[in-house]
């Protein structure tokens, strides 16, 4: 375990990322390069981010889910975000001004079957 995180393989290439408490989003440096590591171990296809337990994304924290999905997509490992929260969401929204690099579902389900928005999706 990867201390402020739990990494849960779910089968077929998914890997679930449910961030705690001690989770420190200022400080990219100190998880990126061992969650890789551990992603690659576990040969992760996508990395499902569950946002259930975030009661709020700020700055700082869209920009370490930034910093998590660049070091995805240097692996060739997909990132899907879940489970957030309709005000959460509706605040993320006002904040932000491009279009999230990363993928959106509602639910792990969801994420695991493919039902998500892809950076692409937005763009139509």
């Amino acid at each position: 375990m990867i201390t402020g995180m739990h990494l849960t393989p779910i089968g077929e290439g998914n890997v679930l990322l449910e961030p705690g408490e001690g989770l420190d989003a200022s400080d990219p440096d100190a998880y990126l390069v061992e969650m890789i590591d551990r992603l690659q171990q576990l040969s992760a296809r996508r990395l499902i981010y569950d946002l259930k337990s975030i009661p709020l994304i700020d700055t700082l924290y869209y920009e370490w889910l930034l910093s998590v999905n660049s070091m995805c997509q240097i692996a060739g490992i997909e990132m899907v975000v879940v489970n957030i929260r309709p005000p959460v969401a509706y605040n993320l929204a006002l904040m932000i001004k491009e279009t999230p690099p990363f993928g959106c579902a509602l639910d792990v389900d969801g994420a695991r079957e493919g039902n998500y928005t892809s950076r692409a999706d937005f763009s139509s």
